[in-house]
């Protein structure tokens, strides 16, 4: 009985698991993927690595007056040469150091 409770104790504490990150054929549904994945309020450095992990290299950020910044990725060399995403421009919006946003432009 008590080896059971044990069991559907521990089922019960292990998470969902996520899905390997795979970027969406539709330009529309990249934010709501990307946020899932590198969440608002991120240290904009990890999001920066994530970016890189997943194909894109991202430029230092845009100079600005205000405490938000803006970084560029495109999609980089690791990139495949056939994929319909290498071409687009995500930007992900840096207010005091940490991920506030992300849009993605063809």
């Amino acid at each position: 009985m008590q080896f059971r409770l044990f069991a559907l104790a521990l089922l019960a504490c292990s998470g969902p698991k996520q899905e390997p990150f795979s970027w969406p054929r539709n330009i529309d549904d990249v934010r709501a993927r990307l946020l899932v994945y590198i969440p608002e309020g991120r240290e904009i450095e990890g999001a920066r690595r994530w970016m890189g992990e997943h194909g894109f290299a991202c430029e230092a950020p845009m100079p600005s007056a205000t405490d938000a910044h803006a970084h560029l990725c495109h999609g980089g060399p690791s990139a495949p040469a056939d994929a319909g995403w290498r071409r687009w421009t995500i930007v992900l919006y840096e207010r005091g150091g940490r991920l506030a946003d992300v849009s993605a432009h063809p």
